[in-house]
């Protein structure tokens, strides 16, 4: 969420607040006479004193993110997925292209071992990407892309250039159209 380093934000379904149970005690600040955490939501889940500057910059990270930051991540995403459909043997793996849809892109090579061709990238043209199962293996073996090593998978990021996506295409056309040995 680009806000600084330890904060987050926890949803939790209000049918599920009361199969949740802390990890950490203590400095409740609404309840100093107790030693558990409160029942109340979300002081529950809230133990010590809170990082008021921290969550004032994730606040501040959220609102960026949701306006013009957000946009242009789209912009990129959707030059990126247009891009991977017009090269030919990249097969596009998720959500279709149309938003709303996050920023991470996955896609398989024809011919191509997915960390083979993600070593490719990165040793040609200096373009990183993730290969592999992405720590999720029942979703390979759901897609079928867990028997040929997962799939290739590319994040644009909020700074991220039209530029830089532009290089990254052109690094996987060319990869891409190099017959394996």
């Amino acid at each position: 969420l680009l806000g600084p380093l330890g904060t987050g934000i926890l949803y939790v379904r209000k049918m599920l607040t009361d199969q949740l149970r802390p990890l950490l005690q203590g400095g409740t600040g609404t309840e100093s006479q107790t030693e558990e955490q409160p029942e109340a939501m979300p002081e529950k889940f809230e133990a010590g004193n809170l990082n008021v500057p921290a969550l004032a910059g994730l606040a501040a990270a959220a609102e960026s993110l949701q306006s013009e930051t957000h946009k242009k991540l789209g912009q990129r995403t959707q030059q990126l997925l247009e891009g991977l459909l017009s090269i030919r043997g990249v097969r596009l793996v998720g959500p279709g292209i149309a938003p709303p849809r996050t920023s991470v892109v996955s896609f398989d090579v024809d011919g191509y071992d997915p960390q083979e061709f993600a070593a490719g990238l990165d040793a040609t043209s200096g373009v990183e990407c993730r290969a592999g199962l992405h720590c999720a293996p029942r979703m390979h073996a759901a897609l079928g892309t867990d028997r040929s090593g997962g799939l290739v998978r590319l994040s644009p990021g909020w700074a991220t250039t039209s530029k830089e996506i532009d290089q990254a295409l052109a690094a996987i056309e060319a990869l891409a159209a190099q017959p394996l040995r």
